[in-house]
Protein backbone atom coordinates (compact mmCIF):
# COMPACT_ATOMS: atom_id res chain seq x y z
CA UNK A 1 0.00 0.00 0.00
CA UNK A 2 1.42 3.38 -1.03
CA UNK A 3 0.56 6.80 0.38
CA UNK A 4 1.49 10.34 -0.58
CA UNK A 5 1.52 12.90 2.23
CA UNK A 6 1.70 16.67 1.94
CA UNK A 7 2.07 18.66 5.16
CA UNK A 8 2.02 22.47 4.93
CA UNK A 9 2.62 24.69 7.97
CA UNK A 10 2.31 28.48 7.78
CA UNK A 11 3.23 30.91 10.54
CA UNK A 12 2.12 34.53 10.19
CA UNK A 13 3.42 37.23 12.53
CA UNK A 14 1.80 40.56 13.36
CA UNK A 15 5.24 42.22 13.31
CA UNK A 16 8.53 41.33 11.67
CA UNK A 17 10.55 38.92 13.81
CA UNK A 18 14.20 37.82 13.71
CA UNK A 19 16.31 34.72 14.32
CA UNK A 20 13.67 32.01 13.99
CA UNK A 21 15.09 28.67 15.15
CA UNK A 22 12.87 25.71 14.24
CA UNK A 23 12.79 21.96 14.86
CA UNK A 24 10.75 19.78 12.48
CA UNK A 25 9.54 16.20 13.02
CA UNK A 26 7.72 15.32 9.80
CA UNK A 27 9.79 12.63 8.07
CA UNK A 28 8.13 9.18 8.14
CA UNK A 29 10.18 6.34 9.59
CA UNK A 30 11.57 3.34 7.73
CA UNK A 31 11.16 0.33 10.00
CA UNK A 32 8.77 -2.49 10.73
CA UNK A 33 6.13 -2.70 8.03
CA UNK A 34 6.83 0.86 6.80
CA UNK A 35 9.26 2.19 4.19
CA UNK A 36 9.84 5.87 3.55
CA UNK A 37 10.44 6.09 -0.20
CA UNK A 38 10.79 9.85 -0.58
CA UNK A 39 10.86 12.89 1.69
CA UNK A 40 11.26 16.52 0.63
CA UNK A 41 11.29 19.49 2.98
CA UNK A 42 11.08 23.07 1.71
CA UNK A 43 11.12 26.29 3.72
CA UNK A 44 10.33 29.90 2.83
CA UNK A 45 12.19 32.22 3.43
CA UNK A 46 14.90 30.06 1.92
CA UNK A 47 17.47 28.67 4.33
CA UNK A 48 19.82 25.74 4.83
CA UNK A 49 18.19 22.71 6.49
CA UNK A 50 20.10 20.21 8.63
CA UNK A 51 18.99 16.85 10.01
CA UNK A 52 19.96 14.48 12.80
CA UNK A 53 18.65 11.17 14.16
CA UNK A 54 17.91 10.77 17.83
CA UNK A 55 18.61 7.65 19.90
CA UNK A 56 15.27 6.06 18.96
CA UNK A 57 15.68 6.60 15.21
CA UNK A 58 13.51 9.68 14.68
CA UNK A 59 14.70 12.10 11.99
CA UNK A 60 14.73 15.69 13.23
CA UNK A 61 15.27 18.58 10.82
CA UNK A 62 16.33 21.98 12.07
CA UNK A 63 17.09 25.40 10.60
CA UNK A 64 17.30 29.06 11.49
CA UNK A 65 16.29 32.23 9.66
CA UNK A 66 18.31 35.22 10.94
CA UNK A 67 16.85 37.91 8.66
CA UNK A 68 13.63 39.80 9.53
CA UNK A 69 10.47 38.09 8.24
CA UNK A 70 6.71 38.35 8.73
CA UNK A 71 5.82 34.79 7.75
CA UNK A 72 7.32 31.31 7.66
CA UNK A 73 6.14 28.47 5.41
CA UNK A 74 7.20 24.82 5.84
CA UNK A 75 6.17 22.15 3.33
CA UNK A 76 6.96 18.45 3.82
CA UNK A 77 6.10 15.90 1.11
CA UNK A 78 6.47 12.14 1.49
CA UNK A 79 5.80 8.91 -0.35
CA UNK A 80 5.49 5.89 1.96
CA UNK A 81 4.91 2.16 1.51
CA UNK A 82 3.07 0.15 4.17
CA UNK A 83 2.90 -3.64 4.23
CA UNK A 84 0.19 -5.69 5.91
CA UNK A 85 1.02 -6.57 9.49
CA UNK A 86 1.28 -10.19 10.58
CA UNK A 87 -1.92 -11.31 12.30
CA UNK A 88 -1.89 -11.15 16.08
CA UNK A 89 -2.82 -14.11 18.26
CA UNK A 90 -6.09 -13.81 20.14
CA UNK A 91 -4.23 -13.87 23.45
CA UNK A 92 -0.89 -14.61 25.11
CA UNK A 93 -0.16 -17.02 27.90
CA UNK A 94 -0.95 -15.68 31.39
CA UNK A 95 2.67 -16.53 32.18
CA UNK A 96 3.71 -13.68 29.86
CA UNK A 97 3.29 -11.28 32.79
CA UNK A 98 6.57 -12.56 34.25
CA UNK A 99 8.53 -10.99 31.36
CA UNK A 100 7.54 -7.51 32.56
CA UNK A 101 9.12 -8.12 35.95
CA UNK A 102 12.52 -8.84 34.40
CA UNK A 103 12.97 -5.87 32.04
CA UNK A 104 16.61 -4.74 31.83
CA UNK A 105 16.64 -3.24 28.33
CA UNK A 106 17.26 0.53 28.45
CA UNK A 107 14.92 1.33 25.54
CA UNK A 108 12.08 -0.58 27.21
CA UNK A 109 12.82 0.92 30.62
CA UNK A 110 12.66 4.46 29.19
CA UNK A 111 9.10 3.77 28.05
CA UNK A 112 8.05 2.83 31.57
CA UNK A 113 8.92 6.27 32.96
CA UNK A 114 6.27 8.98 33.39
CA UNK A 115 6.50 11.93 31.00
CA UNK A 116 5.33 15.52 31.21
CA UNK A 117 1.81 14.54 30.05
CA UNK A 118 1.72 10.98 31.40
CA UNK A 119 1.69 11.35 35.17
CA UNK A 120 -0.87 9.59 37.32
CA UNK A 121 -3.57 11.72 38.95
CA UNK A 122 -6.51 11.28 41.31
CA UNK A 123 -8.97 11.37 38.39
CA UNK A 124 -6.97 8.68 36.61
CA UNK A 125 -7.13 6.50 39.71
CA UNK A 126 -10.90 6.90 39.70
CA UNK A 127 -11.00 5.82 36.05
CA UNK A 128 -8.82 2.80 36.91
CA UNK A 129 -11.37 1.68 39.48
CA UNK A 130 -14.20 2.23 37.02
CA UNK A 131 -12.70 -0.13 34.44
CA UNK A 132 -11.12 -2.54 36.96
CA UNK A 133 -7.61 -1.76 35.73
CA UNK A 134 -5.12 -4.30 37.06
CA UNK A 135 -3.00 -7.19 35.85
CA UNK A 136 -5.29 -10.08 34.93
CA UNK A 137 -5.89 -12.56 32.13
CA UNK A 138 -2.94 -12.01 29.77
CA UNK A 139 -1.17 -8.78 28.63
CA UNK A 140 -2.44 -8.74 25.04
CA UNK A 141 -6.08 -9.34 25.96
CA UNK A 142 -5.89 -6.69 28.68
CA UNK A 143 -4.45 -4.02 26.35
CA UNK A 144 -7.11 -4.77 23.73
CA UNK A 145 -9.73 -4.35 26.45
CA UNK A 146 -8.25 -1.01 27.54
CA UNK A 147 -8.17 0.24 23.95
CA UNK A 148 -11.92 -0.38 23.67
CA UNK A 149 -12.67 0.95 27.17
CA UNK A 150 -11.14 4.35 26.39
CA UNK A 151 -12.97 4.48 23.07
CA UNK A 152 -16.28 3.79 24.82
CA UNK A 153 -15.70 6.15 27.77
CA UNK A 154 -14.61 9.28 25.90
CA UNK A 155 -16.17 11.43 23.21
CA UNK A 156 -14.01 12.85 20.44
CA UNK A 157 -14.21 16.65 20.62
CA UNK A 158 -11.67 19.19 19.37
CA UNK A 159 -12.90 22.07 21.53
CA UNK A 160 -12.32 20.50 24.95
CA UNK A 161 -8.52 20.38 25.29
CA UNK A 162 -5.40 22.16 24.04
CA UNK A 163 -1.99 21.02 22.84
CA UNK A 164 -0.55 21.30 26.36
CA UNK A 165 -3.57 20.02 28.31
CA UNK A 166 -2.92 17.63 31.22
CA UNK A 167 -4.86 14.36 31.17
CA UNK A 168 -7.21 15.59 33.92
CA UNK A 169 -8.98 17.93 31.47
CA UNK A 170 -10.04 15.03 29.25
CA UNK A 171 -10.75 12.78 32.25
CA UNK A 172 -12.99 15.41 33.84
CA UNK A 173 -14.91 16.25 30.67
CA UNK A 174 -14.82 12.70 29.25
CA UNK A 175 -13.99 14.36 25.94
CA UNK A 176 -10.82 15.15 24.04
CA UNK A 177 -8.70 14.32 21.01
CA UNK A 178 -6.30 11.55 20.05
CA UNK A 179 -3.43 13.09 22.00
CA UNK A 180 -5.47 12.98 25.22
CA UNK A 181 -6.66 9.40 24.78
CA UNK A 182 -3.13 8.26 23.95
CA UNK A 183 -1.69 9.94 27.06
CA UNK A 184 -4.33 8.34 29.29
CA UNK A 185 -3.68 4.89 27.86
CA UNK A 186 0.11 5.31 28.08
CA UNK A 187 -0.13 6.26 31.76
CA UNK A 188 -2.32 3.28 32.59
CA UNK A 189 -0.08 0.80 30.76
CA UNK A 190 3.07 2.03 32.46
CA UNK A 191 1.42 1.87 35.89
CA UNK A 192 1.16 -1.92 35.60
CA UNK A 193 4.63 -2.32 34.10
CA UNK A 194 3.92 -2.52 30.34
CA UNK A 195 6.38 -0.41 28.30
CA UNK A 196 4.48 1.90 25.97
CA UNK A 197 5.50 4.73 23.66
CA UNK A 198 3.76 7.66 22.00
CA UNK A 199 3.50 7.58 18.20
CA UNK A 200 2.77 10.66 16.11
CA UNK A 201 2.07 10.56 12.41
CA UNK A 202 -0.75 10.42 9.90
CA UNK A 203 -3.86 8.29 9.46
CA UNK A 204 -5.41 7.52 6.10
CA UNK A 205 -9.07 7.82 7.07
CA UNK A 206 -11.92 5.61 6.00
CA UNK A 207 -15.11 7.60 5.57
CA UNK A 208 -17.84 6.93 8.15
CA UNK A 209 -15.52 4.60 10.07
CA UNK A 210 -12.85 6.61 11.88
CA UNK A 211 -14.08 9.15 14.40
CA UNK A 212 -10.80 11.09 14.53
CA UNK A 213 -10.64 14.31 12.55
CA UNK A 214 -9.57 13.90 8.92
CA UNK A 215 -8.17 17.44 9.12
CA UNK A 216 -5.59 16.58 11.77
CA UNK A 217 -2.33 14.77 12.28
CA UNK A 218 -2.84 11.71 14.42
CA UNK A 219 -1.46 10.12 17.58
CA UNK A 220 -1.61 6.58 18.92
CA UNK A 221 0.68 4.31 20.95
CA UNK A 222 2.71 1.14 20.80
CA UNK A 223 2.86 -1.36 23.67
CA UNK A 224 5.58 -3.98 24.08
CA UNK A 225 4.77 -7.67 24.43
CA UNK A 226 7.09 -10.65 24.93
CA UNK A 227 7.52 -12.66 21.71
CA UNK A 228 5.58 -10.02 19.73
CA UNK A 229 7.58 -6.82 20.24
CA UNK A 230 5.95 -3.41 19.73
CA UNK A 231 2.27 -3.48 18.70
CA UNK A 232 0.29 -0.34 17.85
CA UNK A 233 -3.09 0.58 19.36
CA UNK A 234 -5.34 3.49 18.42
CA UNK A 235 -7.75 4.23 21.32
CA UNK A 236 -9.33 7.12 19.42
CA UNK A 237 -10.75 4.71 16.85
CA UNK A 238 -10.57 1.42 18.80
CA UNK A 239 -8.12 -0.03 16.28
CA UNK A 240 -5.12 -2.30 16.33
CA UNK A 241 -2.70 -0.48 14.05
CA UNK A 242 -2.18 -2.00 10.61
CA UNK A 243 -1.52 -0.42 7.22
CA UNK A 244 -3.32 2.94 7.47
CA UNK A 245 -1.23 4.48 10.26
CA UNK A 246 1.91 6.23 8.98
CA UNK A 247 4.53 6.49 11.73
CA UNK A 248 6.66 9.62 11.98
CA UNK A 249 7.94 10.02 15.53
CA UNK A 250 8.31 7.79 18.60
CA UNK A 251 8.64 9.35 22.05
CA UNK A 252 7.71 9.12 25.71
CA UNK A 253 4.78 11.52 25.19
CA UNK A 254 3.83 14.61 23.18
CA UNK A 255 6.62 16.71 24.72
CA UNK A 256 9.05 15.42 22.06
CA UNK A 257 6.56 14.79 19.27
CA UNK A 258 5.35 18.18 18.01
CA UNK A 259 5.63 18.32 14.18
CA UNK A 260 7.11 21.83 14.41
CA UNK A 261 8.31 23.99 17.27
CA UNK A 262 10.74 26.83 17.72
CA UNK A 263 11.58 30.24 19.11
CA UNK A 264 12.22 33.69 17.66
CA UNK A 265 13.38 37.15 18.68
CA UNK A 266 10.76 39.87 18.64
CA UNK A 267 7.36 40.82 20.00
CA UNK A 268 4.54 39.62 17.77
CA UNK A 269 1.30 37.68 17.78
CA UNK A 270 1.51 34.40 15.89
CA UNK A 271 -1.15 32.89 13.65
CA UNK A 272 -0.71 29.23 12.72
CA UNK A 273 -2.31 27.46 9.77
CA UNK A 274 -1.70 23.78 9.02
CA UNK A 275 -2.89 21.70 6.09
CA UNK A 276 -2.34 17.96 5.74
CA UNK A 277 -3.29 15.85 2.74
CA UNK A 278 -2.98 12.05 2.74
CA UNK A 279 -3.69 10.23 -0.52
CA UNK A 280 -3.68 6.53 -1.21
CA UNK A 281 -1.82 5.53 -4.39
CA UNK A 282 -2.79 2.46 -6.36
CA UNK A 283 0.78 2.01 -7.61
CA UNK A 284 4.16 3.54 -6.96
CA UNK A 285 4.74 6.50 -9.31
CA UNK A 286 7.34 5.72 -11.96
CA UNK A 287 9.83 8.28 -10.67
CA UNK A 288 10.12 6.28 -7.43
CA UNK A 289 10.46 2.79 -8.91
CA UNK A 290 13.82 1.21 -8.07
CA UNK A 291 15.39 0.02 -11.35
CA UNK A 292 17.05 -3.36 -11.74
CA UNK A 293 19.08 -4.47 -14.81
CA UNK A 294 16.71 -7.31 -15.68
CA UNK A 295 13.39 -5.57 -15.09
CA UNK A 296 11.15 -4.62 -18.07
CA UNK A 297 10.76 -0.92 -18.70
CA UNK A 298 7.35 0.52 -17.84
CA UNK A 299 4.98 1.25 -20.69
CA UNK A 300 4.35 4.85 -21.65
CA UNK A 301 1.14 5.27 -19.70
CA UNK A 302 -0.02 8.18 -17.63
CA UNK A 303 -0.24 7.54 -13.91
CA UNK A 304 -3.46 8.72 -12.32
CA UNK A 305 -3.95 8.79 -8.57
CA UNK A 306 -7.39 8.70 -6.92
CA UNK A 307 -9.17 12.08 -6.50
CA UNK A 308 -7.44 14.30 -3.97
CA UNK A 309 -9.04 14.74 -0.58
CA UNK A 310 -7.58 17.82 1.06
CA UNK A 311 -7.23 17.56 4.82
CA UNK A 312 -6.42 20.31 7.26
CA UNK A 313 -4.51 19.39 10.37
CA UNK A 314 -5.50 20.44 13.83
CA UNK A 315 -2.32 20.67 15.87
CA UNK A 316 -2.53 17.79 18.28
Amino acid sequence: MYYAISHLTLYKYSEAINDSVMEIRMQPRSDGNQRNIRFDLNVSPDTQIFSVKDYIGNTIHHFNIPAPHESLAIKAESVVELQEMSPLPDALSPDSWSAYDEIDDRDLYDMLLPGLYTKSTFLLTQFEQEINWQRRDDPLSLVKELNSAIYDAFEYNQETTRVDSPIDEALSARRGVCQDFTHIMLTLLRKIGIPARYVSGYLFHQKDYDRSDVDATHAWLEAWFPELGWIGFDPTNDLIVDNRHIRVNLSNDYQNASPSRGIFKGIADTELEVRVQVKQLQNLPYEHVELAPDMPLPRYEYYQAPPQQEQQQQQQ
